[in-house]
């Protein structure tokens, strides 16, 4: 645990917390896909815990919408980093709901113990290769959600050009790799490819309803999961 926080904690300071010019517009712009995919669903109320909010910039957009469309909302920033919800607060203070914002620090691999089997309607997690993505995180977000509770949750594109070709003398490798770690049991990676996030996820209950790019080809893949 100390070690992993450390190490996200060098990632973010070296990154600005992902608050960069760059890192705002794919956060704007994944944010507008997580809203879409939100608004879908038609909720009387929207509960939403986010899992690793990084610098709160995607929660900040979505309560944006949930004030402008004046739904009822509930919205649960978490972090493993105490420093990157520092920086979230300061991000939201222009919204002034205070009332209906929550924020803890979580080690997404004791978000059961924390929160319980069955208690979340709706979980976010954005940045690319995203807490709640994790391989061994994924029957633990399965767990807390609800049945028909909702994952929305962003990929590292493998086949965005911009990905794929810069790296194609390294494919067979990778490909290699993405398959013996997904038959490793003590493995915390596996093929973020659409056939790999299908059969993956489903083995633990989340059926993929939605999946999209922030353009076409371009990096994060953004999937909705549904609870079975």
């Amino acid at each position: 645990m100390q070690n992993e926080q450390q190490k996200w904690e060098k990632a973010s300071r070296e990154n600005n917390y992902w608050d960069s010019a760059k890192a705002r517009k794919i956060q704007k712009a994944e944010s507008k896909i997580i809203i879409k995919f939100l608004k879908k669903l038609k909720l009387q109320k929207y509960n939403i815990l986010e899992i690793g909010c990084g610098n709160g910039y995607v929660g900040h957009e979505i309560i944006k919408w949930l004030l402008k469309e004046n739904l009822d909302f509930t919205y649960h920033f978490t972090d493993l980093l105490p420093s990157c919800l520092e920086k979230t607060k300061k991000n939201l203070l222009d919204l002034n709901i205070a009332d209906k914002i929550k924020y803890s620090t979580l080690d997404v691999y004791k978000a059961d113990k924390i929160f319980g089997s069955h208690t979340q309607d709706i979980v976010v997690s954005t940045g690319f290769a995203s807490a709640a993505s994790y391989k061994n995180a994924i029957p633990i977000v399965s767990k807390i959600l609800k049945p028909n509770g909702i994952l929305i949750s962003d990929f590292i594109n493998h086949l965005s050009p911009w990905v794929f070709l810069p790296n194609i003398g390294k494919f067979k490798s990778r490909l290699f790799s993405c398959k013996k770690h997904a038959k490793d049991p003590n493995s915390k990676y596996y093929h973020f490819g659409r056939l790999g996030l299908k059969e993956y996820f489903e083995n633990h209950d989340l059926q993929l309803l939605k999946i999209k790019t922030v353009r076409p080809q371009r990096n994060p893949l953004i999937a909705m999961f549904k609870k079975r």
